[in-house]
């Protein structure tokens, strides 16, 4: 029998409904664990883009496990952050520890008692949570969702459009997009600088082919290789695995097959 496919949602739910599974998570602390099943949070596309096997609710865990600790490393309140961490069993030393014991620690760290902590300070950094997956998945718009036709540009000519500005964190995103693609292209044309360079190596400029050209243009090509390598992974860790191209969208980690021309 065909397993059914897992849902992605359109757009994220209200905050309340991702406080709830949130705070199950928490009774256990992180990582979340493999029988987690709540799609108001693993069907988020922030978490459906970052997952290797997105048709995987096991990958979509990792994926979700993965953006936590992101977002409980970068909290945005410093004098909550270690607090943060601690209650939510990131911090080193409470992996294991019972959910009143992370909270007495974490009360701790910030000087309180576990009573408050527990009604005052647990409530607001588990819904500073949940508001971080709700902004995280706003950065994955389905493709489905009409766009403003460029002005006499066609096909994936590229273009900036207004909603690629809208945002602070939108124009981060497509600069970083922007870039990849760029070094894809870079590689591209090195790969075939070398191969034109073994094919025809000579034409009426140049009588002979120099073994230190070609080798000039093979160590041009594995710079190239690296930059790709370097852009795709720090794009994976930030955005996730999916690319856009126009109106497409790939798995971004097809890319380094390219890398591995070598005929």
């Amino acid at each position: 029998m065909t397993a059914a496919k897992l849902p992605v949602q359109k757009q994220p739910p209200p905050l309340d409904d991702l406080v709830e599974p949130l705070k199950e998570i928490l009774k256990a602390g992180l990582p979340v664990s493999y029988d987690f099943d709540d799609m108001n949070i693993l069907a988020l596309r922030g978490v459906v883009a970052r997952s290797v096997m997105p048709h995987d609710r096991l990958s979509r865990i990792k994926a979700l496990n993965e953006l936590l600790a992101r977002l409980l490393v970068h909290y945005p309140d410093d004098s909550l952050g270690e607090a943060a961490r601690i209650v939510c069993g990131l911090a080193p030393g409470v992996r294991g520890l019972t959910l009143t014991q992370r909270r007495d620690r974490a009360a701790a760290e910030l000087d309180r008692d576990a009573d408050h902590f527990r009604k005052r300070i647990e409530p607001k950094i588990v819904r500073e949570l949940a508001r971080q997956l709700h902004s995280d998945s706003q950065n994955y718009v389905p493709r489905t969702t009409p766009t403003p036709e460029p002005v006499e540009i066609s096909g994936d000519t590229p273009y900036i459009a207004a909603g690629d500005v809208a945002s602070h964190d939108k124009a981060l995103r497509e600069e970083a997009l922007s870039r990849v693609w760029a070094h894809v292209y870079t590689l591209r044309a090195e790969i075939l600088r070398v191969e034109r360079l073994k094919a025809w190596p000579y034409d009426k400029t140049e009588p002979q082919l120099s073994q230190e050209k070609l080798d000039d243009a093979c160590q041009a090509r594995m710079s190239a290789q690296r930059a790709v390598h370097h852009a795709v992974h720090a794009y994976i860790e930030e955005y996730g695995s999916t690319i856009a191209s126009g109106v497409a969208e790939y798995d971004i980690e097809g890319l380094e097959k390219l890398m591995e021309w070598d005929a």
